[in-house]
C-alpha cells in the first residue's frame, strides 16, 4: 500500500482529534442557520434569496478559507513542532508521499464541509420559495431569473484602438495635449472615454449591440434581455426608451417600450418567434426617448446581455461549490508548502499575505493602470526609481495571481447565471491542477532541504 494512504488517514485523524473540524462545523451551523435571520432585505423574495445565497455561502467560504489556512500550515509545521513528524520520517516514508497525504487530507475535509454548506443552502432556498406567498407570475420570475441557470451571451467586443490612435494623433497635431504626458497614458484615457461613450445614447439617439449566438435559436425558446444602467452617472429620474431585437434577415422582430429607474438589473423575457428560429446572430438596439436631453449610460462591462435557457439551479450550485473547493485546494497547497519551509506562525502569515493579495488584486490592477503621477514635478530620480520597482513588483504579483482569478462563482449563482461543466473541467485540469503541481514541487523540494532533526 502506498504510504500516501496511511499519512492521509493519520492527518485526518489528527485534525478530528484536535476538534478543528467539529469547531468549524459549529461555526458553519451558526452562519447557515442564524445569519439569514439577521439579514435585512428589500422586502422581496428575490432580494431575500440573493442575500441568503451571497452572505450565507460567502461567510461560509471565508470560514473555510481560514480553516484551510490554519490546518494546511499546521499539517507539517505543527507536526515538526510537536516532534510527531520526526517519528514518521524514521520509517520508509518519502517526502513526496508525506506532502500529498497531508494535502489530500486537508482538501477532503474542506470538500466535505463545502458540500455540506451547499446542501443546506439549497434546501433553504427551495423552502423559502415554497413558503413565500407568490403569484404565478412572481413564482415564474423567480424560477426563470434567479433559481435557475441561464446561459449568458455577451455582445461582440468592438476594437476601439484605431479610433483612439486617430484621436490621439489629431489632438497632438492640434497642440491640444500637454507635452509632459506620455502617449500611453493619453491613449488609455481616450480608450476609456470611447468605451464609455460606446455604451451611451443621448436624447433621440440609439445604441446597438451585436450578439453572436452559441447555437441557432429554436421557435418558442425562452430568451431574456438583461441590462444594467450606469446609475451613478444618471441620477434618479426614470429612463424612457425602446428596445428592438432583430436579426440580419428579419428587422424589428421584437419591440418593447420601457420607463424605469436606472438602478439594478432589468430583465425582459420573451419567447423566440417562429421568424427568428434558426438565427445565429442577433442585434439589440436601445433608443433613448428622453425629450429633455438626458443621456443614458449602460455599464460597459457586461451591462447588456442576452440569456438563453441553460439548466437547473441545483447542478449550477454544485458547480459553483466545486470551483470554490478548487480555489481552496490551491490555498491548502500553499499552506502545506509554507509549513514545509517555515514555522507555524510564519507559514500562516505568509499564506495569509498571498490570500490578501488575491482578495485585493483589483486594487493592484488599479494601481498599475494609474501608474505614477505625471503632474508631480517634485519627484526625484530616486523616488521615480522606487516607484518603478514597486510597479514591477505589482506586475509580478498579478502574473502569479492571474491563474487564481476566476469570475465569482457565488455572484453568478446568485444572479442565476450558468456555470458550465466545461468551465469547471477546464479550471480543474488546466488551471487548478498545474498550480497545485508547481506548488507541491516547490514545497517538496524545500522540505527535502530542511533539517528536521532526529527522532525523539
Amino acid at each position: 500500500m502506498t504510504p500516501i494512504i496511511p499519512i492521509y488517514k493519520l492527518t485526518l485523524r489528527s485534525i478530528l482529534r484536535e476538534r478543528v473540524a467539529l469547531s468549524m462545523l459549529a461555526l458553519l451551523a451558526l452562519v447557515l442557520l442564524l445569519l439569514p435571520q439577521g439579514l435585512q432585505t428589500d422586502g422581496t423574495v428575490e432580494g431575500a434569496l440573493r442575500m441568503h445565497i451571497r452572505y450565507s455561502l460567502g461567510f461560509s467560504s471565508v470560514l473555510l478559507a481560514g480553516m484551510t489556512l490554519w490546518v494546511s500550515c499546521a499539517s507539517i509545521a505543527g507536526d515538526l513542532t510537536s516532534k510527531r513528524l520526526q517519528m514518521v520520517l524514521t520509517k520508509p516514508v518519502g517526502r513526496i508521499s508525506l506532502w500529498w497525504g497531508k494535502w489530500l487530507a486537508v482538501v477532503t475535509l474542506v470538500a466535505i464541509l463545502a458540500l455540506l454548506c451547499g446542501g443546506v443552502t439549497l434546501l433553504r432556498i427551495h423552502r423559502m420559495v415554497q413558503q413565500a406567498e407568490l403569484t404565478d407570475f412572481q413564482r415564474e420570475r423567480v424560477y426563470t431569473q434567479q433559481v435557475t441557470a441561464r446561459r449568458p451571451v455577451d455582445a461582440e467586443v468592438e476594437d476601439l484602438t484605431p479610433q483612439a490612435e486617430e484621436m490621439l494623433h489629431s489632438q497632438r497635431e492640434a497642440g491640444a495635449l500637454p507635452e509632459d504626458v506620455s502617449d500611453d497614458e493619453i491613449r488609455a484615457n481616450i480608450l476609456r472615454f470611447l468605451i464609455f461613450s460606446r455604451h451611451a445614447a443621448s436624447a433621440n439617439e440609439s445604441v446597438s449591440w451585436t450578439f453572436p449566438l452559441p447555437r441557432p435559436l429554436g421557435s418558442g425558446e425562452p430568451l431574456q434581455i438583461a441590462y444594467q444602467f450606469d446609475g451613478s452617472s444618471m441620477g434618479l429620474s426614470k429612463v424612457p426608451g425602446r428596445w428592438v431585437l432583430e436579426s440580419p434577415d428579419h428587422p424589428g422582430l421584437f419591440e418593447q417600450l420601457i420607463e424605469q429607474t436606472p438602478h439594478g438589473e432589468h430583465v425582459i423575457s420573451l419567447e423566440v418567434p417562429p421568424e427568428m428560429a434558426g438565427v445565429s446572430e442577433l442585434k439589440l438596439t436601445f433608443s433613448n426617448l428622453s425629450e429633455d436631453g438626458d443621456r443614458v449610460f449602460f455599464k460597459p462591462d457586461r451591462g447588456v446581455r442576452l440569456y438563453l435557457e441553460g439548466g437547473a439551479f441545483s447542478p449550477n450550485l454544485l458547480r459553483a461549490i466545486l470551483l470554490i473547493i478548487g480555489l481552496l485546494s490551491i490555498l491548502a497547497a500553499i499552506g502545506v508548502s509554507a509549513g514545509s519551509v517555515f514555522s507555524l506562525p510564519v507559514a500562516c502569515y505568509a499564506t495569509s499575505v498571498i490570500l490578501l493579495l488575491q482578495a485585493f488584486s483589483g486594487v493592484v490592477e488599479e494601481v498599475l493602470e494609474q501608474g505614477p503621477d505625471p503632474e508631480d514635478s517634485e519627484i526625484t530620480w530616486m523616488s521615480k526609481a522606487v516607484q518603478e520597482i514597486q510597479l514591477g513588483v505589482f506586475r509580478g504579483v498579478l502574473v502569479i495571481l492571474k491563474p487564481l482569478q476566476v469570475e465569482s462563482p457565488l455572484g453568478r449563482v446568485t444572479r442565476g447565471v450558468q456555470i458550465s461543466s466545461t468551465e469547471v473541467a477546464g479550471s480543474v485540469f488546466f488551471r487548478f491542477t498545474p498550480i497545485v503541481l508547481v506548488i507541491s514541487a516547490a514545497g517538496i523540494f524545500c522540505f527535502s532541504k530542511r533539517e528536521v532533526g532526529g527522532a525523539v
